[in-house]
């Protein structure tokens, strides 16, 4: 989280805090997936030599975080020291989740396409009539095609959108969300394989469709052989259930589903990619329906567990400010009038300061609809400083804490 606001004048002594949109939750995952994946190595004697290499990106954004030291702290340079840090977040993560999805697949666990199959069929749904429909429309095809290779810039939208927004709590339950539906999918289809529908299929049937995202069958079989093995050729999607297409088609529209001009294009944009995601990527449709329950319970509970760090992190790096220095900063930072309340009276205030208080907590905080600052003047408190992102509050939040 960000715990630097404008009240830098206020305490002199202290340093000011660095700008992290990473959660401790979402770091913890990310060594895990490395740490799963290097132990399945080891285990099954895999090397994956083509992983790929992503020290100059670790080095450059280092670089260009000590370069930031040096310039003004504006909040475009905190903004752009987040996106940063996000997309490096990112490249690690899936980094780590390549390797551990190959080396799991060691194991060698049964195939379920057949499963799978029975599933699409109970559903009503036959996948190789779905493909013949599509390879002999060329517009859908290319349509589809395009809006599955899209699958990287929607990765990183919502981290540029989030972080130029200066939504840093909805952009820290975004990359948490993301490392979790990506840890899960890996985990699902090492514990249930499947080559594909393409296996069903003789590919040279097909006119248009390339299957350009479905999972390499070569690399799926040599995994699956006993015995060391050194792969050199550049890794694929390796998981076919549940689909992670599907995935980041719904986790991304539901994370920017605030920000309408973004979010109605998307919806058409994800339709035409959850419909690529059967063909291009050779999914079943199975996967597909699993994929984007991936997406709603790794949103679910990303929000869950950052609401839980955010309580825990409340309560720590407070430090010592009086009352009139409360109003300073509040005044310093809105720029606008300071109305002074007592404990009794803003428990009585939870509409106008958006918080549900008690005698023991009072608030500083920023109403931009009603163009006010509230504030809790008790000599003696510490101001816990935190920032607080949602939909109807843009501005850091000043948390008094009695002694």
């Amino acid at each position: 989280m960000n715990f630097s606001l404008p009240a830098q004048k206020c305490l002199p002594a202290t340093s000011q805090p660095r700008v992290s949109p990473i959660s401790g939750s979402a770091s913890l995952l990310t060594l895990g997936l490395g740490a799963v994946g290097l132990t399945a190595s080891i285990i099954t004697k895999f090397s994956l030599v083509s992983l790929p290499n992503i020290t100059s990106l670790v080095v450059g954004v280092v670089l260009l975080d000590v370069l930031s030291q040096f310039a003004p702290h504006t909040r475009i340079a905190e903004t752009i020291q987040t996106a940063l840090y996000g997309f490096l977040y990112l490249a690690v993560t899936i980094v780590c989740g390549i390797l551990a999805a190959y080396a799991m697949q060691r194991f060698a666990l049964p195939l379920q396409d057949q499963l799978f199959a029975s599933e699409d069929r109970a559903l009503g749904l036959n996948w190789s009539d779905y493909a013949y429909w599509i390879d002999g429309h060329v517009v859908i095809q290319t349509i589809f095609h395009l809006a599955y290779n899209t699958i990287s810039g929607q990765i990183l939208l919502p981290l540029v959108v989030l972080a130029f927004s200066n939504r840093l709590g909805e952009l820290r339950a975004y990359l948490l969300a993301f490392a979790i539906a990506f840890a899960f999918t890996i985990f699902v289809s090492a514990l249930l394989p499947a080559a594909g529908p393409i296996v069903f299929v003789d590919r040279e049937t097909f006119n248009v469709l390339q299957f350009t995202g479905a999972t390499p069958v070569d690399h799926l079989m040599r995994l699956r052989e006993a015995g060391p093995l050194i792969m050199s050729d550049a890794p694929g999607g390796i998981a076919t259930f549940p689909s992670f297409h599907a995935t980041i088609a719904i986790l991304t529209p539901l994370t920017l589903r605030s920000f309408p001009r973004i979010f109605v294009p998307l919806l058409v944009l994800e339709a035409a990619m959850l419909g690529g995601t059967v063909t291009e990527g050779a999914h079943y449709f199975s996967d597909i329906l699993a994929g984007a329950s991936m997406a709603f319970f790794a949103h679910s509970m990303a929000k869950r567990i950052i609401k839980v760090e955010d309580r825990s992190l409340r309560h720590r790096s407070y430090h010592k400010i009086n009352r009139e220095d409360a109003l300073q900063a509040a005044m310093d930072y809105t720029g606008r009038r300071v109305i002074a309340l007592d404990v009794s009276q803003a428990r009585h205030a939870p509409a106008a300061s958006g918080f549900p208080l008690t005698s023991a907590y009072g608030y500083i905080a920023l109403n931009d609809a009603k163009d006010h600052v509230l504030t809790v003047p008790i000599d003696g408190c510490e101001l816990a400083r935190r920032s607080f992102t949602s939909q109807a509050w843009c501005s850091p939040v000043f948390s008094l804490c009695c002694h």
